[in-house]
């Protein structure tokens, strides 16, 4: 393995403006941070980034602020004052990304655009996330996650079948967003390399989930009926793909959809009479026994324990697995083998967990602990500093509340 290949970041010399807040540009900028890239976070100086507020804190930070906004740098600055702007195009001028998630037209107005700052840098890759894009009806909407979720159809197919639609404990519509404008980012930079010139990219929240709904969606392009929340193939209509409750009030994971593993499992559980008569590869349509099964499956597993369940059926590996809680998922010997939980040391509050790269290379470390969480506008002066401005003009920019350090 190449010592120097291993030992440099891929976007090393990459400079990323990073104008968001909150989870989508969080993730996507965290991406490419861990990458290597010098991640600048330019932060209103009052307040800044709405993540430092939310509880729970570690010390005087937000914990969720620590894992997302690892490898960057703070420059509290405000953009609506003229010297504010002035100093922001010179940062501008050398930086090869740029990163916002304000509503659309919120960038014109400040004259901080695409179309204006491709003026004094042709290279500069600027990317928009936001809850429906840059044009069509939608684009003065304001939507959260649950909101485009609701729009996209997820909660359509999402619950059981007698209940109501169950919201995920996870924001997918925000981190699909932030992963999509990191991969729309990294697919620029190489097209940059190609033809010399930077480009806007325009990501929607709603395009990114509509984009993710392709198992619903293929009923509907077949001419079919989509099924009902908890009827589908692959959101619970199939007793082979469903959860079920244990003894102890918890749950397990049965997702034998392979005939081989349904008959395996059906078989160890005393009735491979109810496996049917499947010759395909895999479970396609629901069979008249699957009422029968669901019935079975749902009376057996609640007999025993999670842990005693997965004693029994662990060793068969045929897709069953346990419902795991946050605490026990973070221990797992998994996620403790592939690094993805990293404990390291931040200047402001001690030792601290981060949640590790899930992307591993042959000839690239991850670079999760080149720099801890910033405080707000904590490297104002070192930024500025690189700029050319002395202490004194530094000093006054402070005192004018242009900047905050």
């Amino acid at each position: 393995m190449n010592n120097k290949q291993k030992n440099t970041l891929p976007l090393q010399d990459i400079k990323i403006l990073d104008l968001t807040r909150l989870i989508p540009g969080a993730v996507c900028t965290s991406i490419l941070g861990d990458a290597g890239a010098e991640v600048i976070k330019v932060e209103e100086p009052n307040i800044g980034d709405y993540e430092r507020q939310i509880r729970p804190l570690i010390g005087s930070m937000a914990s969720r602020f620590l894992i997302l906004n690892r490898n960057k740098k703070s420059i509290a600055l405000n953009l609506k004052e003229d010297k504010g702007q002035e100093i922001f195009l010179e940062m501008a001028k050398e930086a090869d990304v740029l990163v916002e998630g304000f509503r659309p037209g919120t960038m014109k107005h400040l004259g901080l655009d695409y179309e204006s700052l491709r003026k004094i840098n042709q290279r500069l890759i600027y990317c928009s996330i936001s809850s429906f894009g840059q044009d069509g009806p939608y684009r003065d909407v304001v939507a959260h996650d649950i909101n485009i979720l609701g729009m996209a159809g997820f909660f359509d197919i999402t619950g059981t079948k007698e209940g109501r639609p169950v919201i995920p404990g996870v924001q997918i519509a925000d981190s699909v967003a932030g992963m999509n404008g990191a991969l729309g980012i990294f697919i620029a930079l190489i097209s940059r390399e190609k033809t010399g010139r930077g480009q806007l990219i325009d990501i929607s929240m709603f395009d990114g989930i509509m984009s993710w709904m392709f198992d619903a969606t293929r009923y509907v392009f077949a001419g079919e009926e989509v099924p009902a929340k908890g009827l589908g193939r692959l959101w619970g209509g199939f007793p082979n793909y469903n959860l079920y409750e244990t003894k102890d009030g918890k749950y397990i994971t049965v997702g034998s959809l392979e005939t081989k593993f349904k008959r395996i499992l059906l078989k160890k559980l005393g009735r491979d009479d109810l496996a049917g008569e499947e010759d395909g590869l895999t479970s396609l349509e629901l069979k008249e026994t699957d009422v029968e099964l669901n019935s079975f499956l749902q009376d057996t597993f609640i007999t025993k324990t999670r842990d005693e369940w997965m004693e029994d059926l662990g060793e068969l590996n045929i897709c069953v697995g346990p419902v795991n809680s946050m605490e026990e998922a973070l221990s797992h010997p998994q996620t403790v083998f592939r690094e993805m939980v990293k404990e390291v040391k931040h200047p402001s509050v001690g030792r601290i967990k981060q949640m590790g790269f899930p992307l591993k290379f042959s000839d690239i470390l991850n670079g999760i602990n080149r720099l801890p969480a910033p405080i707000l506008g904590e490297h104002t002066r070192e930024i500025l500093g690189r700029l050319g401005y002395d202490e004194n003009e530094i000093n006054g920019l402070v005192k004018a509340k242009t900047i905050r350090d």
